[in-house]
């Protein structure tokens, strides 16, 4: 009995380990984005007013457009370069950072994405149900990055059950 026992643990710990392992970045579902404007602002550039501080070492673009997500859609975990600020335009949308307590934004909030994160709009209320949740996204990052780099996948993380 202690041997079966014994194997049993074993198998169960080596599958749990294997499927923990492969874990791997997964892209999103139902987000759509429009109107993108990108600009340079030159640098190295400072800026600072009644408590705000904006200072870069070099050239860096400005990125703005809108991001739907679908009833049901979510951006899968991922990371950006630079600093992205999001405002939701209307709907709801439950962001994701790390292990963290999901953090829930709704129409005239705004939020940023500094960290690998995950955002959905899986969110329903009793008068709505669900909708489409839009974003006005304003993404600042380095000038000398190709387009193609300004999302990157990622895993998402490993947290403890609660």
């Amino acid at each position: 009995m202690k041997r079966f026992l014994a194997f049993t643990t074993g198998t169960a710990l080596l599958f749990c380990g294997l499927a923990g392992s492969t874990a791997v970045a997964a892209p999103g579902s139902g987000t759509a984005a429009t109107g993108s404007v990108t600009g340079t602002l030159d640098g190295p550039a400072r800026a600072r007013k009644d408590g705000i501080s904006l200072r870069t070492r070099g050239d860096v673009k400005v990125r703005t457009f809108t991001l739907t997500y679908a009833v049901g859609g979510y951006s899968g975990w991922h990371q950006h370069p630079g600093i992205v600020v999001a405002t939701v335009v209307s709907g709801t949308v439950v962001q994701r950072i790390g292990c963290d307590k999901p953090r829930l934004w709704t129409a005239g909030q705004s939020f940023t994405e500094v960290a690998p994160h995950y955002v959905s709009n899986l969110y329903r209320t009793p008068t709505t149900g669900a909708v489409p949740a839009v974003l006005s996204i304003t993404q600042i990052y380095p000038a000398d990055l190709p387009a193609t780099g300004l999302r990157e996948e990622v895993p998402a993380p490993h947290c403890p059950a609660s």
